[in-house]
């Protein structure tokens, strides 16, 4: 294989606010594989002179490099090699949420890099798996031609790799100062027309993977103080960045879709988010501080119901759905956009949780991960639990 040849590839220059990627000729990338740490991630290369690393800081301890490399198997001789330069752009994960928070952080070369804009974009990825429908749509957000992109799955070897350094972690740590300022990489639409510059981003569509119970009846009430609803599965990548770009207060149901604002760079809007799992700002605090003007969050999770599971014995609670204070969340939205907001009276918000709650457990897609036996002991759990029962009959 053979990309565009840029002219003098070895010879690379960038602003001088950002650092210069690493050169590393002969380099080889395998694929990804199960890693030994719970946090860690693990991929064959070999790249003389440099370890590769990926860094996380999405725990109390810290910011810590969790990539695990392995020596590559087999004799390289047999080896596909790419003869043009190309850009290592780290490890590849299936997930939207997770391609945003972590596979885009080095992409800034590729983009900035004048010598580097026909190089090619290499990520390791697994053996398994297809190329993602929404891969491309963030490509192109990030200034990104889809065919310079690579996913490694066998082992491969490169003529000239260059290895940019990582500009964000996983949990919203910036690795290169005034990272945040490079975004938009690319141009964004703009708002559309007769659009709301106020945004609620629902879970409600997609409350099989967790939400917080009741969010349908804060969705009627954000809609009647002059928020537009957002359901943003259901809309193109681009149309949603344009929304949050444009917006000038935004509030979330905590989730992937907060990591849009990756590709959107800091924007003038206020932000809210609702938690609904613990650690809420551990997880999303640094992010949002570094792109908005002014951030609140409401840590109101008081249970959560949950199908899947860790383990035998240890409920996955990050794919659950939550009970919160459905009036002090209100009253935290009345705060927040400056509109008194009506409170429903306890048997409208008995209701839409209760509906909620119905909606969770009979969607075939929730509890995915477990096996009739650990669903059968999950709605029994819920179904005796005191605590549970005291949230539904007093909402």
């Amino acid at each position: 294989m053979q990309w565009r040849r840029v002219a003098d590839a070895a010879a690379i220059s960038v602003a001088p606010s950002l650092p210069e990627p690493i050169l590393v000729r002969d380099a080889i990338l395998g694929p990804l594989f199960p890693a030994s740490h719970p946090a860690g991630v693990a991929g064959a290369a070999e790249t003389p002179g440099i370890k590769l690393t990926h860094w996380r800081c999405d725990s109390a301890e810290g910011c810590f490099d969790r990539f695990e490399v392995h020596l590559i198997e087999g004799d390289p001789n047999g080896f596909p090699v790419v003869s043009g330069p190309a850009v290592y752009a780290g490890p590849f994960f299936a997930h939207f949420g997770h391609m945003l928070a972590e596979c885009i952080h080095r992409l800034w070369a590729a983009t900035l890099v004048p010598a580097l804009r026909d190089a090619g974009i290499v990520f390791q990825a697994t053996v398994e798996g297809t190329r993602p429908a929404w891969l491309d749509p963030i490509l192109v957000l990030c200034g990104i031609d889809p065919a310079r992109v690579m996913l490694v799955r066998t082992p491969t070897r490169f003529e000239t790799l260059y290895v940019p350094e990582q500009g964000r972690a996983l949990g919203g740590d910036i690795l290169i100062p005034d990272y945040p300022s490079l975004f938009p990489l690319a141009p964004i639409d703009p708002m559309p027309a007769g659009a709301s510059s106020r945004v609620y981003v629902s879970r409600s569509h997609h409350i099989h993977s967790g939400s917080y119970l009741g969010e349908s009846l804060i969705e009627s009430v954000l809609a009647g103080a002059g928020f537009d609803i957002l359901h943003p599965e259901e809309l193109a990548i681009r149309e949603v960045v344009a929304r949050l770009a444009g917006a000038d207060m935004i509030v979330f149901a905590e989730g992937s879709a907060i990591h849009h604002l990756e590709l959107c760079g800091p924007v003038e809007a206020r932000i809210l988010l609702i938690g609904r799992r613990g650690g809420t700002d551990l997880r999303f605090g640094r992010l949002l501080r570094s792109l908005a003007a002014d951030l609140h969050i409401f840590a109101g999770k008081r249970a959560t119901i949950c199908l899947d599971w860790e383990s035998e014995d240890l409920p996955r609670r990050g794919r659950g759905c939550s009970f919160v204070d459905i009036p002090a969340l209100i009253a935290a939205l009345s705060e927040f956009t400056g509109v008194a907001m009506p409170v429903p009276d306890a048997a409208t918000r008995r209701d839409a949780i209760s509906r909620d709650l119905l909606r969770f457990l009979l969607d075939p897609r929730s509890g995915t991960t477990s096996n009739d036996k650990q669903l059968g002991r999950a709605l029994r759990a819920i179904r005796g639990d005191p605590e549970i029962q005291a949230l539904i009959a007093s909402a």
